[in-house]
């Protein structure tokens, strides 16, 4: 009678696991960038509307909300883009921004996302208009 050995089944096992456990690390990874790039557009559009809405004319607030968007640095993001600003004097201020992010780990045919947000604040840096 003879016995076999064990040796390579701990290895063969090893390999097996890797080929799934591999896959989908690496989609949790994915997973989690886009959700931090999600929050990173909303806080970018958040704050670029408070900037705009402490501004007392339309131009001077697109200035202010495009300002705000350059401290935005992200090894994340290739591109953030502001594409609306509607400034309503004595109102409200709307922002759109809008990121592209490219995935560390891209998946076939979605190597880039783009996120939009939109955010309204009321205006806190003129007087209501008489």
């Amino acid at each position: 009678m003879r016995i076999r050995s064990r040796k390579g089944q701990g290895i063969t096992e090893a390999v097996a696991a890797a080929f799934i456990l591999i896959p989908i690390a690496l989609c949790l990874f994915d997973f989690l960038v886009v959700i931090i790039a999600n929050s990173m557009n909303d806080t970018a559009c958040k704050n670029a509307a408070r900037a705009a809405a402490n501004q007392p004319t339309t131009k001077t607030a697109g200035d202010a909300a495009a300002l705000s968007l350059q401290s935005l640095h992200s090894p994340l993001i290739s591109n953030i883009a502001m594409p609306n600003v509607t400034y309503t004097p004595g109102v409200a201020v709307s922002v759109t921004t809008r990121i592209t992010v490219h995935l560390p780990v891209p998946f076939p045919g979605y190597s880039d996302l783009t996120f939009d947000a939109s955010d309204v604040e009321p205006i806190v840096g003129a007087p209501p208009p008489n």
